[in-house]
């Protein structure tokens, strides 16, 4: 007879490939949970938490950053890995296809951490979270001289980070070493090569497009009262077409800039939604936040414990958010489907200002402008090299703080035609300079290269896909990317999915074509 208190008598041993990975798999199943609560109270921090509370929330998500470096380089798991990893190495026949990319994953994470003293890795996240805050402070100020010395602050620890991550990577240069944290597949010198070579025909679609955009009928203003609340109804609508589930996630207004995070049980998506707004910005923030909580949500729920399981990083998440909100989400079709709701939702019955044609007329307008936010689809991508060169020479040493304002003028006076009258509209606008997230902004327009590849891939693979988006069957997208993307979690590098995907490499001819498309042909 079975002893009923005997917690062990059901048990049943769990096979693994070999001795010691099924202990590796705990370890990092319990630094998946910690990284969960940094996340939720990091996200409690942007939409409920008392302002006052910033400085323990502060302290509460650097015990837990400590807890994570601690569990993660304790010379316990060192030890595991590089048993496990040598046992693998002499039998590789015994292992499956992910359970080899999540050992991959487990000395990845393993090696990014125990590549920082703790010191250095808890300080990175304080300034992650805080410096949010600070930045909506300068630019209201809208004071270098106030502001400089936090920067300074920001740029020396992440200078101190890229040079001990050179050195644990081998990297080329210290930019290099804190770029892989985004784009882990790229070499700075192939970002030149690609932002160089994409320049030209740029400036040029740019000029043909400016001169198409002084013969045409302008749009109207959109005109009307936009409550928040109705655009939190309009936005929560979008995102259950989307697929969203909100059984395991919700909306909410961010009090700062738009977000998303969590875990996949419980995805938080942050919108920017004010009652003086209209309903097309918090609109785009609801696509392209939406697009990584489906992210979240629809993981490898076998694997949603381990590195394989989680999402491929930066790029292919902002990839997908591009291609819901800029690309997708600005088509006339998105406009034929979103308009009628939006009529309803305002009460804006007759208004011309709501008609498919008008919206779509005010989302393809380029605004020349120095402030990336207020940018379009295709300036922004000018934006986004001027950060690119400016933070690369800072980190590696060949551009100080100080100096960081008349460099932005010069590069903002090359790329955009004009140069900022103020400090909040130059160099101040930038926020990755309070949060330490050098190689963020730089990567965007690579996200937008492929987000570009995607679309053209979906129009081959999906029957009929202008009908679908003008009938809101947003889901037959969801499926597709679930199927080839969510589901593969880290089991293969974002570049290697684009390329399985499309059968080309990396390449802007989709994201040209895509412009021209929008810009300078007729059809739409």
């Amino acid at each position: 007879m079975t002893d009923s208190n005997n917690t062990n008598a059901n048990l049943t041993s769990v096979t693994e490939p070999v001795a010691g990975y099924n202990d590796l798999k705990f370890y990092f199943s319990n630094l998946n949970t910690m990284f969960s609560i940094r996340n939720t109270l990091a996200i409690d921090m942007m939409t409920a938490m008392p302002a006052g509370s910033l400085n323990r929330r502060i302290n509460d998500i650097s015990s837990i950053t400590k807890r994570i470096y601690a569990e993660s380089t304790t010379p316990t798991v060192t030890n595991l890995l590089d048993k496990v990893e040598a046992e693998a190495a002499k039998n590789p026949d015994n292992w499956e296809e992910m359970d080899k990319a999540n050992l991959e994953e487990m000395r990845r994470i393993h090696s990014h951490l125990s590549a920082l003293p703790p010191e250095l890795y808890i300080a990175s996240v304080r300034v992650a979270n805080e410096g949010r805050k600070l930045h909506a402070a300068a630019m209201k100020k809208n004071s270098w001289e106030e502001a400089q010395p936090y920067i300074e602050k920001v740029v020396d620890l992440y200078r101190k980070i890229a040079a001990l991550k050179q050195k644990k990577f081998n990297t080329p240069t210290p930019y290099r070493a804190l770029l892989i944290g985004y784009a882990s597949d790229i070499s700075d010198r192939q970002m030149d090569e690609l932002y160089d070579g994409l320049l030209e025909p740029l400036k040029k679609l740019y000029a043909e497009s400016l001169e198409k955009q002084k013969t045409e009928e302008k749009g109207i203003p959109l005109d009307g009262d936009f409550s928040k609340a109705d655009q939190m109804w309009l936005n929560r609508t979008v995102l259950e077409m989307m697929g969203f589930d909100f059984e395991r996630g919700g909306l909410y207004v961010s009090n700062l800039s738009p977000m998303t995070g969590g875990n996949p049980e419980d995805v938080r998506i942050l919108v920017r939604c004010g009652d003086s707004n209209n309903f097309l910005d918090s609109l785009e923030d609801t696509l392209y936040q939406g697009a990584r909580g489906l992210y979240y949500q629809n993981l490898p729920e076998d694997w949603i414990t381990q590195p394989v399981g989680q999402d491929q990083g930066a790029i292919m998440l902002n990839s997908l958010s591009l291609l819901y909100e800029t690309i997708i989400g600005r088509t006339p079709q998105f406009f034929d489907f979103i308009s009628v709701r939006a009529e309803g939702v305002f009460r804006q019955f007759k208004n011309k200002s709501f008609e498919p044609e008008n919206l779509y007329k005010l989302k393809k307008i380029i605004n020349q402008t120095t402030l990336r936010n207020n940018a379009d689809e295709l300036s922004k991508i000018f934006h986004d090299i001027l950060r690119y060169r400016i933070e690369r020479d800072l980190i590696n040493g060949d551009l100080e703080v100080k100096d960081i304002p008349e460099r932005w003028n010069a590069e903002s006076k090359e790329l955009l035609g004009s140069e900022p009258t103020t400090l909040s509209e130059g160099a101040l606008q930038n926020p990755d300079w309070f949060t330490g997230r050098f190689g963020f902004i730089p990567t965007n327009t690579l996200s937008h290269i492929i987000a570009a590849q995607l679309h053209e891939t979906l129009y081959e693979q999906i029957e009929d896909l202008p009908t679908q988006i003008q009938q809101g069957n947003l889901g037959v997208i969801g499926d597709w990317i679930k199927t080839n993307i969510h589901d593969t979690g880290r089991s293969q590098g974002t570049f290697e999915t684009i390329k399985n995907l499309t059968g080309q490499e990396l390449n802007s001819d989709a994201l040209l074509k895509h412009l021209e498309r929008r810009y300078l042909s007729a059809k739409r």
